[in-house]
């Protein structure tokens, strides 16, 4: 059999789906954010959770 063709698997992969409800406001928010620092919106999200992670660690 050839070897296993595609991507290699990660240390630590995301394969857990999270639905969340937004109003518009919100939507465009992360929107807006994720163009302006040029990342994707799954990144502008995933810094917020870090940011929120610093700030509770530091108290």
């Amino acid at each position: 059999m050839s070897p296993k063709i595609g991507r290699p698997p990660k240390d630590n992969p995301r394969n857990i789906n999270l639905n969340i409800r937004l109003t518009k406001q919100e939507s465009a928010d992360i929107q807006e954010c994720a163009e302006k620092m040029k990342i994707t919106r799954t990144d502008a999200i995933m810094k917020g959770i870090n940011l929120l992670k610093a700030e509770l660690d530091r108290q």
